[in-house]
Parts: structure tokens; C-alpha cells; sequence
């Protein structure tokens, strides 16, 4: 993973109306990489894009914030919410999907392009990464996949010109917080991306361990959890907050440890601790 990557991204999914607000806000205080999606199921890309805009208009450089779309394949949109033509040809639903996007966010380049759910035919998912490879250099920097199993990064990575990136999975025991893909990914640079976290692993977020940590950081729980996380190495943290406040606290966490040697060296004992107890609730 490249140092400079950030270790957290702000997630806009999930903020409705108040979507370019938070946005704008996030970029401007806290946060240098945004995660959207041209999926209006769950995302309000056009308002995202009016955030960032408020944000760029206010001093921030378009080339230090990273920003990470997504085309999602037809069946995972609501059917009265589908943002391109689905009577096209894959081709066809990822170019009129990602020039959308383009506009949705007034840039003329993305940093990087997730195939947000793996298609139903893994052949298929190759014949999109070809769509994918043809926007890079000129419109997109960087490919990434989501919702991925180890088995079809593996497939995908074996057969892609342009190999991916990022991957973004939900980091929760039913998959076994991806133990194996996460070496997998270590092994090759690839960056894992971990949502949908402490909420659903009641274990974790009642453990002494948590709590010795955020005490010991003077944080709460849940960015002690996400500290933990990104010291597993190799890893960033999607952060959804919608509270300014919140965002500012957890960067400032976030930074205090991974900006210090010594503190970071400190919190060693408490990450390989983390690491067994996934190893553990994972089993």
C-alpha cells in the first residue's frame, strides 16, 4: 500500500439530502479521499459532486483528494432507479454509467473505478474489466473491485492487463474478516478497503480489549475499532460519519497513531492481540 494512501475515506452513501453538505464538509476538514457510487439506491452522486465542487471552489486541490466511484451491475439497483440503459450491452452500461459519473462530480478524471458486485458469470466479470482498462490512463487512474471473494480476485487478477487495485468488502465474521484475501492482498499491493464493521461483531465491540484501547487513546469504541483495523496493515477504513465533529476526532486519532512511531509501537501488543481475536471469532 502506498504511504500516502489515507487510511480513511469518507463515505457518502446513505446521507440523502444532506449528501453535498456533509461532502463538502468532510473534504474541506478532514477527509482526502471520497468514496460515491452511481447508484441512487443508496447514493446521491450529483450532490456529492456539488460537495466536492463547494470544497475545490474553497482551496482544496483536485490533485490531493482521491476519488472512488463505482459501476454496479443491473440487478442491485432498484428498478425505478437504474441510472443507465439496462437493455444495453455490458460495454454499453459501463461507459454511459461512468461518463454519468464524470458529470455527477464536475472532474475530468477519477482516481479510481470499483466493480461494486462481482457479475453472476465470473467471464463476465472480466469482459467488464476490459471496459474498465479501456478509460485508464485518460479518465480513470486506478481499478478496484467490491464484494469480492478470494477466489474471484484471484480469477480476475490473474487475467486482468490492468490488475486492481483496491478492494472494498464488508470486514465481518460470516466471511471470516478475509484473512486469507487480506494476505492475499498484502502479498500484492493491493489496498483493503473494510466497511460494514463493529456494528455486526458484538464480540469485538464488547471486548476488554476494545475498551483498554479507547482508553488508552482517549477515543471512543468505535475509532478505537478502526485504528485497530487499519493496524492490521495494508488497509483503510470507509468512515460514513455524519457528524462533523466525529469526523474531526477521527482523523485526528487516526493521525496521532499512525503519524508516530512511538505510538504506534506502543499499540503493538493491542493489534496482535485484535489479530488473534479475528483470527478466533472467524473460526
Amino acid at each position: 500500500m502506498d504511504p500516502n494512501t489515507p487510511l480513511l475515506v469518507y463515505g457518502t452513501a446513505w446521507k440523502k439530502g444532506k449528501t453535498a453538505e456533509l461532502t463538502g464538509t468532510a473534504v474541506r476538514s478532514v477527509f482526502a479521499a471520497v468514496d460515491t457510487a452511481n447508484y441512487p439506491t443508496a447514493c446521491s452522486e450529483p450532490l456529492t459532486g456539488n460537495g466536492i465542487a463547494v470544497a475545490l471552489k474553497s482551496g482544496i486541490k483536485r490533485s490531493d483528494l482521491f476519488i472512488q466511484i463505482k459501476f454496479t451491475r443491473v440487478w442491485a439497483h432498484e428498478r425505478d432507479k437504474i441510472p443507465f440503459n439496462p437493455d444495453q450491452s455490458i460495454k454499453g452500461q459501463i461507459k454511459e454509467s461512468i461518463q454519468q459519473s464524470l458529470e455527477h462530480l464536475h472532474v475530468d478524471y477519477l482516481d479510481a473505478l470499483l466493480l461494486h458486485i462481482p457479475f453472476a458469470e465470473d467471464s463476465d466479470n472480466l469482459v467488464g474489466w476490459k471496459v474498465f482498462e479501456s478509460f485508464v490512463p485518460l479518465n480513470i487512474r486506478a481499478l478496484s473491485v467490491s464484494s469480492f471473494s478470494l477466489a474471484q480476485l484471484e480469477d480476475l487478477y490473474a487475467n486482468a492487463t490492468i490488475k486492481p487495485s483496491i478492494i472494498q468488502n464488508c470486514f465481518y465474521r460470516e466471511t471470516g474478516f478475509d484473512i486469507d484475501l487480506r494476505e492475499f492482498c498484502k502479498e500484492r499491493g493491493i489496498t483493503y478497503h473494510a466497511y460494514w464493521m463493529i456494528k455486526h461483531i458484538p464480540e469485538a465491540s464488547t471486548s476488554k480489549l476494545l475498551a483498554s484501547v479507547a482508553k488508552k487513546l482517549k477515543v471512543e469504541k468505535e475509532l478505537a475499532f478502526y485504528i485497530l483495523v487499519v493496524g492490521l496493515g495494508g488497509t483503510q477504513v470507509l468512515d460514513g460519519s455524519a457528524k462533523p465533529e466525529r469526523m474531526l476526532r477521527g482523523l485526528k486519532a487516526v493521525n496521532e497513531v499512525f503519524g508516530s512511531r512511538a505510538v504506534l509501537y506502543e499499540l503493538q501488543p493491542e493489534i496482535e492481540k485484535f489479530r488473534q481475536l479475528l483470527l478466533e471469532l472467524a473460526v
